[in-house]
């Protein structure tokens, strides 16, 4: 039978299919092969192979593009350009990136590549590095960093626009770290910003408006630094700010209106500085003030109104000072608010002198609804000079300073004692000598001269609980002039409450009754009469 050509053809077309079809497919599965083994071999800087990789990082994921959280052991110094760094494109998802440095001289650089690559970034934290500047522009331009953790890397130096334009950056903690000053725009354009952390640098000077830019800043923490000098231009710009600690610098005086720039200021902490003075307009338009911390200072005296401009005041703490007194005065703009159960007075450690300036206290001791305030007031102590007299302290006085210091130090002085003769009698000791100078009873029935006596400014007198002292009994100094500008008395509810289980007493004011010499008023009025007459 004849076959027609076109059946030929396909039976030919048909051989030659089956003969190189096996081949191709081969083929194919080879160049499948290669591409797969090609993308399982991806650099993955969460699975790094090999000793001689300069870092390792520990991922909460290690499946190419499914890491979240990773931190990055610096383990020996790579450069800006080593190709390690573009491995970190291997997990575009990180969220966020710490950096722990083994030896300070192996990372002494910010890659700012790396954090371009990851676009979903948010918390960066840098450890133990060696940055001794951060240049300009070395946080700028992430709109999805939220949190940047600078702290113990040695920075000394920050350069204008270290951070700049990010959008979404709310904290940055430059803790620990050798920074020396704050400079103008180093901060710039950093609209969400809510936390600054300057701690435990060694911040000498802040710059006139060096944080003008921080608009919406709450918290500004310089705890641990060397500041000396504030002024208003010190927090220009701080128009949010809440809450400002400076404890622990060198600042030895508030002028007038050093915190007028931070209306919304909450709470102010200058504990552990070295402050003698505070003016009086210091606090001036501190109306939002709540809390203000100025315990262990150098004041001796306060201005009679330094809290006018924070009349919203319900904690203070004056703790170890040396204050001589605190009159009703002093507490005036606030004392309505010591009332309430949450308020806070704190005044122990300081050098009170039992006079009646203090007799306020019993008034706020008896009107509080705060349990913790009243038991602090009542562990209240002060200086009472006794019988007013003067210790002169002299070679002459030698032994009589022998008899106090025995007094004071009872256990040591016996101890101690090289004076011959027994002196297991106290009166054996101090006997008729003590009891001469200035009239004071025997050590042997008085244990509160063993225990409390003292010499303050050279004047000798026993440290007294306040509240174990009579009101009436209070020695009045004679007013001095500011005492006599300052006598206003209080007003409202309390002004003529007595004192009792729930009076109260604030002014310590005195007066006396005036004496006139009729035999001089009527010498004056006969001279006066002859001159009108002649």
């Amino acid at each position: 039978m004849r076959q027609l050509p076109w059946t030929s053809c396909f039976l030919q077309l048909l051989l030659l299919t089956s003969l190189f079809t096996p081949g191709l497919s081969a083929s194919t599965r080879s160049r499948g092969k290669k591409k797969f083994a090609k993308e399982t071999k991806e650099p993955n800087i969460c699975a790094i192979e090999g000793r001689q990789a300069p870092i390792f990082c520990y991922c909460d994921n290690k499946a190419i593009k499914n890491a979240t959280d990773a931190t990055c052991l610096v383990l020996s110094p790579f450069s800006t350009n080593d190709p390690t760094w573009n491995y970190f494109s291997s997990q575009i998802y990180l969220q966020k990136l710490k950096f722990i440095v083994r030896a300070p001289n192996w990372l002494d650089y910010i890659p700012v590549q790396v954090f371009r690559q990851l676009k979903n970034l948010h918390v960066i934290t840098f450890q133990d590095a060696n940055i001794e500047e951060l240049t300009e522009y070395a946080f700028s331009n992430l709109p999805t960093i939220g949190e940047i953790n600078l702290s113990k890397n040695s920075i000394a130096t920050l350069r204008m626009h270290a951070f700049e334009n990010m959008k979404n950056l709310s904290v940055i903690n430059l803790d620990e770290n050798e920074i020396t000053e704050i400079n103008r725009d180093t901060f710039v354009n950093l609209p969400s910003l809510k936390i600054l952390y300057l701690n435990e640098n060694n911040i000498s000077t802040l710059h006139d408006k060096a944080f003008k830019h921080l608009t919406s800043l709450e918290e500004l923490e310089l705890f641990g630094n060397q500041i000396k000098v504030i002024t208003a231009d010190s927090f220009h710009g701080l128009r949010s700010l809440i809450r400002l600690d400076l404890r622990n610098n060198s600042i030895a005086m508030i002028g007038d209106r050093t915190f007028i720039e931070m209306p919304s200021l909450r709470e102010l902490e200058l504990d552990q500085n070295e402050i003698v003075y505070i003016s009086e307009k210091a606090l001036d338009g501190m109306r939002n003030l709540k809390k203000l911390r100025l315990s262990e200072n150098k004041l001796v005296t306060l201005e009679a109104d330094f809290l006018a401009g924070a009349p919203g005041v319900y904690f203070l703490d004056l703790r170890d000072n040396l204050l001589k007194t605190i009159t009703f005065d002093n507490v005036k703009p606030i004392v309505t608010n010591l009332y309430n159960s949450t308020s806070h007075f704190y005044l122990s450690g300081n050098k009170l002198i039992c006079d009646c300036k203090l007799a306020w206290i019993w008034g706020l001791r008896n009107e509080t609804k705060n349990r913790k305030l009243r038991d602090a007031l009542e562990e209240l102590t002060c200086f009472l000079e006794s019988n007013n007299a003067t210790l002169k302290i002299n070679n002459e006085d030698l032994e009589w300073n022998e008899a106090l210091e025995a007094a004071r130090n009872h256990e040591e002085y016996l101890a101690g004692n090289s004076r011959g003769g027994s002196i297991d009698d106290d009166d054996a000791y101090l006997g008729d000598e003590y009891e001469g100078k200035d009239g004071y009873e025997d050590s042997a029935s008085n244990s509160d001269f063993q225990l409390k006596m003292q010499i303050l400014e050279g004047k000798v007198g026993y440290m007294k609980n306040l509240f174990d002292l009579k009101l009436e009994e209070l020695p009045c100094p004679e007013p001095s002039r500011e005492d006599l500008m300052a006598s206003e008395q209080p007003s409202g509810r309390h002004e003529n409450a007595r004192v009792g289980s729930s009076g109260s007493i604030w002014s310590s004011s005195t007066s006396k009754p005036v004496h006139l010499d009729l035999s001089v008023l009527a010498c004056s009025l006969l001279l006066l009469l002859s001159v009108l007459f002649t």
